[in-house]
């Protein structure tokens, strides 16, 4: 258990007796407050890769769910270039017909989830600014694809570091936004931008929750190099102050990844 350094306080989540997870019980779920998500119909989700349980859980809670996903890394050619790089390893006798099983199971389950007529997939990297026809920025996601009477939204963001630049654009539709996850990237790199980030937000938004992605470790000071933020629209959460300041948190958080000890920290607040 590592005690974070005072300067850390003001991210202190403040306490809901709502939270619930929604995903796996690893890398790819992440906690909400469980009342907000029963008003919420529509996620826009940040990044999925071959991991979109938390997205298919949305789509289970109500009929009339809907979503739209960003993400370039993965597409139909990704799943054919693993197809036949599956092939190319049986050959070479360093894969077998298990696997490649596997390989056709997950591209047949992609192309289900992204054909259910509630889900928009786009193949695109969400940026500031256009520099090719690859990305899309958050105006032409809000003005375009988003309903403009569209409001309870839930917004997941895990987009390996490019968060940091969206960010202040993502706070110009706050009204829209019910609650917001993000996955802070390289916070022992960034770590003023971190903090520059989390005050400019929290103008807006309460943070609820905070997780630890183990797949890398603590920074200098103790605190997680990535980091999992739950963040709650002031419009709808009742400040009470009583907060939270022990992480994991029991039969709610999870190791990202199954083979390492989950990362502990506390807040030094007394």
């Amino acid at each position: 258990m590592k005690t974070l350094p005072n300067e850390y306080n003001f991210l202190t989540p403040f306490r809901s007796p709502n939270l619930s997870r929604l995903g796996v019980k690893k890398d790819g779920g992440y906690i909400l407050d469980k009342d907000l998500l029963q008003k919420s119909d529509f996620l826009i989700s940040f990044g999925m890769a071959e991991e979109y349980s938390f997205e298919e859980e949305f789509l289970k809670l109500n009929p009339k769910n809907r979503l739209i996903i960003f993400d370039f890394s993965v597409n139909h050619f990704h799943y054919i270039k693993e197809l036949f790089k599956n092939i190319r390893r049986i050959i070479k006798l360093k894969r077998s017909f298990k696997d490649l099983s596997n390989c056709i199971k997950n591209y047949f389950n992609f192309i289900k989830f992204v054909n259910n007529k509630r889900v928009n997939f786009y193949s695109k990297k969400v940026a500031s600014q256009l520099s090719s026809e690859k990305e899309i920025t958050i105006k032409k996601i809000f003005e375009d694809l988003v309903d403009q009477d569209q409001k309870n939204i839930t917004f997941k963001i895990d987009i390996e570091g490019s968060e940091y630049e969206i960010f202040n654009k993502i706070l110009l539709y706050e009204k829209k936004i019910d609650q917001l996850i993000m996955e802070y990237h390289d916070i022992h790199l960034r770590k003023e931008e971190f903090f520059n980030n989390m005050r400019d937000i929290q103008k807006y938004f309460y943070i609820t929750h905070l997780h630890a992605n183990n797949y890398r470790n603590y920074n200098s000071d103790g605190f997680p190099i990535n980091i999992e933020v739950t963040l709650l629209n002031r419009r709808f959460f009742d400040n009470n102050s009583k907060k939270n300041l022990n992480y994991p948190i029991n039969n709610l958080d999870y190791p990202n990844n199954p083979d390492l000890n989950d990362l502990k920290f506390n807040f030094n607040i007394s």
